[in-house]
């Protein structure tokens, strides 16, 4: 169920600007940028994360989603 609440510009700026910090050029980056937009996408639509996403990941959009 849709909260609502989605992911604005300054949320998803600031969890892939800490991805981009911390992961840049090491060899899991890339899957972490796709767990990253799979989690937002699910986020925005109000369904819960799948434990196949990174925990990494999970821990940043944690931090970052938006509030309501």
């Amino acid at each position: 169920m849709p909260t609502g609440v989605t992911f604005q510009r300054e949320h998803i700026d600031g969890l892939f600007g800490e991805l981009n910090r911390d992961y840049k050029g090491k060899p899991e980056s890339e899957q972490l940028h796709r767990d990253a937009h799979l989690a937002i996408a699910l986020f925005d639509a109000g369904r819960s994360l799948p434990e196949s996403i990174d925990s990494r990941v999970i821990d940043l959009v944690d931090r970052y989603k938006p509030q309501d």
